[in-house]
């Protein structure tokens, strides 16, 4: 079967996939721990720097910028990826080096050029907090051990779902939804454009690494994972619900917007590294806007975080 083939296949099982996306997450007094604890920049060694600096609500819970920083400045070597609606993700971070969001959660907090604890550290750091104390007391801990912190951090990330989308009310029935571009644009995504090949599910993604031909010398993704030769230059497919306030793209953050990604897609140049999976697909202009008409139907609202504060206040109340 082709390459576009089975680009319509997929395309057409996940039209025919219509599931009501929950809006929020359950705020249970774990992930109400876990929601302080990644505003709270005393898990950085110079306190300056919080899991919700890299990863802010207000940039689509990434930070902006084409690479990462660290607590002293230095440049990361990779894009800061999203943390919304990774509920169901085998694999995290952009090689898939971990499995699970507590394993994430703790990579950052111990990496020397990102937060540069170590865990006795962390867990004494918070364990001395007052509010801390009641707070893990609240749910029958009594002595905080690194596994409470990241379950806690985990916790609420898992809380991190965002909201229905037009293409989900379109998938439910409402067959108004998609206006004329955005209906074109939804026929190439799912048929010769290729996209649903890798972004398909609820999440528009396969959870899966793909050679898109990003990768570089300095950088051959999956491979440093696996030691496979054939996951050189492969890459984590990110999800594209709720793209748009997560620019830039790609692991390097090389691109701008998601025009520059589908001008790459519809004319890549060779890779630098491995075997590209890509396929020219040489878009004209006029089939480019289509695609971004319906790629903007896959954005909905960000998850609410509004009753976070008053829960946690009522968790450490005396």
């Amino acid at each position: 079967m082709s390459r576009w083939v089975t680009g319509v296949v997929i395309g057409w099982l996940i039209v025919g996939f219509a599931s009501a996306w929950a809006t929020a997450g359950n705020m249970s007094p774990q992930a109400v721990i876990g929601w302080k604890l990644f505003f709270d920049p005393l898990l950085s060694r110079p306190k300056n720097t919080s899991c919700a600096t890299c990863h802010d609500p207000a940039k689509g819970y990434g930070d902006g910028m084409p690479l990462g920083k660290g607590a002293y400045g230095q440049t990361l070597p990779r894009h800061t990826p999203s943390v919304v609606n990774l509920q169901e993700a085998p694999h995290l971070f952009w090689d898939g080096r971990v499995q699970s969001l507590e394993a994430q959660a703790i990579e950052p907090l111990t990496n020397p050029i990102e937060m540069d604890m170590t865990p006795p550290e962390i867990v004494s750091r918070v364990a001395s907090q007052p509010h801390y104390q009641r707070a893990f007391a609240a749910i029958e801990v009594d002595d905080i051990r690194i596994e409470d912190i990241v379950g806690a951090i985990a916790a609420f990330e898992r809380t991190l779902v965002t909201g229905p989308t037009v293409f989900d009310r379109w998938l439910q029935g409402e067959k108004d939804a998609l206006n004329a571009a955005q209906k074109r644009g939804r026929m190439i995504f799912f048929t010769r454009g290729q996209c649903a090949i890798c972004h398909i599910g609820n999440s528009f993604t396969d959870h899966e690494f793909h050679n898109v031909g990003t990768g570089t010398a300095n950088d051959l993704g999956r491979f440093v994972v696996t030691q496979q030769a054939e996951d050189q230059g492969s890459f984590k497919t990110p999800s594209l619900r709720n793209w748009k306030g997560r620019e830039p793209f790609m692991h390097d953050g090389r691109f701008a917007s998601m025009r520059e990604v589908l001008q790459f897609y519809s004319d890549p140049p060779a890779p630098e590294v491995g075997e590209s999976e890509l396929d020219p697909l040489e878009l004209e202009e006029d089939e480019i806007a289509d695609l971004l008409a319906f790629l903007e139907t896959l954005n909905g609202a960000w998850p609410d975080l509004s009753g976070y504060a008053a829960a946690w206040e009522k968790l450490v109340s005396p």
